[in-house]
């Protein structure tokens, strides 16, 4: 016995550390998830419908959220849906692919198997805040284990963001689970569980949940209240026994003291290596945690993009060429060097819908080089009338990426020497490119300016942006991939003025949105394959629970 707890408590210890630092480069999309609720209504035959409420706010990347089940031997789960905070109901695909753009998924969920199980994926939709409310039916979760039926189930796993609050109830249809024929038990968190007067069982969690934390709740209740689950191979004394054993006092010691050694290396790790960055000068800064830097709404080195995305490089977040090439399309819709419409396609099939195109205006010369670089690009695929068809592009996208690619080094040179020139950057003595100390100060202000951007329609502060800016702000939102979000903002601060402000780019307020949609489209078209997401590590764990898995953003 004792050799057999050393073999485990071994094993712990390896996938604590697997899961660790596997979990280092997993950054959360979303300042944090104030609240999930769970309400869980049992059936005779041992399934469940699943109803889950999750608050998220400040999304500002990624382009899904998902909820992993694993351990799901003699489960299975299906019937899938899911509904934003307005009430728009998603459609539900027969397959999910992870490869999907943010708008491809935007309105759409679905069911993705894995290896260790499923997880119900659902696209984000606009960066913001959020309620998502999702669906589901879990076959198999209540089992017959001779002599009680129930389930050990973790509810919630390691998430993006740890929840700030969570809730759990658990009920059945005409029937009122009272201590004569239930129990309950919560393990992973701070709060309480009862049989309510009212004949439910809950789980409340008393404070917020920390990193390591998870909802894991066990059940029993009299055999004849499931008359039709599934036996299992099995006893609850033995289904208990594991649970304790799993949440004993001296293994939760145990793990918890690697948990909070190996947590506190990995984050001294990530500190080091990711918010910490060489200056020219050969001294070194750290960058502030996001929710210290102040927003600001002055646009950075001048509206140049080439700077923006060079310094952006330089602070390690990268952004793509189809998003560079997006934040162009925008500024020169404005400027009259092309229009971006939607047209039948006289080549297409027959009832073919309508696409998106780029109307080249070549009467307008482009002066900036990286633009008559982007400008000689694009126009190579465009037909005899100057008209690029987004078909088109899609037939090239593999060599019209690595065109993209090569003009994006192209920028990012550009915007390298940009920042030299306002003494924002400098040459090391090895010849590379770093922040000097006051131009590091100026990238923390850009990344404030992204924040601005981010929750634009709130932050006030300072007294509100003069709306001249608006045309610069667009173009960087597109950069930053929050378009459509930033327009809304607009609209709520000022209808009036955001109305003349369509005009500038050949559309009226409604069709404003429409036409940033048209534009991530055509970007996005030129760039195949570029919004993979990995999966994420599994929890340490056992002792017979289902569910787990981790979720939340990616």
């Amino acid at each position: 016995m004792k050799s057999n707890r050393k073999k485990t408590f071994l094993l712990s210890v390896i996938f604590t550390i697997l899961f660790i630092f596997s979990a280092v480069p997993a950054f959360a999309a979303e300042d944090a998830i104030p609240s999930i609720r769970i309400d869980a209504a049992l059936r005779s035959d041992g399934s469940a419908a699943i109803t889950e409420v999750w608050n998220v706010r400040g999304v500002y990347s990624g382009t899904e959220y998902y909820k992993a089940l694993n351990h799901m031997d003699g489960m299975s789960v299906h019937s899938f849906t899911v509904k934003d905070e307005s009430g728009t109901q998603y459609e539900t695909l027969s397959t999910w692919d992870s490869d999907r753009s943010r708008e491809e998924k935007a309105g759409t969920c679905g069911i993705l198997e894995t290896s260790d199980g499923y997880e119900l994926c659902w696209g984000i939709g606009t960066y913001g805040d959020h309620q998502y409310t999702i669906q589901y039916v879990l076959d198999g979760l209540v089992k017959d284990y001779g002599d009680y039926a129930g389930f050990y189930h973790q509810f919630v796993s390691d998430l993006s963001s740890a929840p700030e609050s969570v809730s759990v109830k658990i009920r059945m249809a005409n029937t009122s689970l009272t201590e004569n024929n239930a129990r309950i038990w919560g393990y992973g968190f701070a709060g309480e569980v009862q049989i309510a007067d009212s004949g439910i069982l809950t789980a409340d969690s008393s404070e917020s949940l920390d990193g390591g934390d998870y909802v894991n709740l066990l059940c029993r209740f009299e055999r004849e209240l499931f008359p039709q689950a599934a036996k299992a191979d099995m006893s609850f004394e033995d289904l208990q026994k594991n649970a304790e054993n799993e949440e004993s006092p001296i293994a939760l010691y145990i793990l918890g003291t690697v948990f909070a050694v190996l947590i506190i290396g990995g984050a001294a790790v990530f500190a080091f290596f990711f918010s910490r960055y060489k200056l020219a000068d050969g001294t070194a800064v750290r960058m502030a945690a996001r929710d210290q830097i102040e927003p600001t709404w002055s646009v950075p080195f001048g509206g140049s993009i080439p700077a923006v995305y060079a310094a952006m490089k330089l602070l390690r977040k990268g952004i793509s060429c189809d998003k560079l090439m997006g934040a162009y399309l925008i500024r020169w819709q404005k400027a009259g060097y092309i229009s971006i419409e939607e047209r039948e396609n006289p080549q297409g099939k027959k009832k073919s819908k309508p696409e998106e195109v780029i109307v080249f205006q070549p009467e307008k010369i482009l002066s900036a080089p990286v633009e008559q670089s982007l400008y000689a690009i694009l126009t190579t695929g465009a037909d005899p009338d100057g008209i690029l068809w987004s078909s088109a592009i899609e037939k090239r996208a593999e060599k019209l990426y690595e065109k993209l690619t090569e003009w994006a080094k192209e920028v990012e040179s550009e915007g390298e020497k940009e920042l030299i020139l306002l003494s924002v950057a400098a040459k090391d003595k090895n010849g590379v490119v770093r922040f000097t100390a006051s131009g590091f100060d100026q990238a923390v202000r850009m990344i404030g300016f992204q924040k601005y951007l981010i929750g634009m329609k709130v932050q006030q502060k300072d007294g509100p942006a003069p709306r001249e800016l608006w045309g610069d702000y667009l173009v960087f939102a597109a950069l930053f991939d929050i378009g459509e979000q930033v327009l809304k903002s607009m609209e709520a601060l000022d209808p009036v003025y955001y109305e003349s402000f369509s005009g500038m780019y050949g559309y009226n307020s409604y069709r404003m949105i429409y036409f940033m949609s048209m534009t991530n489209h055509i970007s996005h078209a030129a760039a195949p394959n570029l919004n993979g997401t990995g999966g994420a590590a599994g929890p340490v764990g056992g002792g017979g629970f289902s569910g787990g898995g981790g979720g939340g953003s990616r």
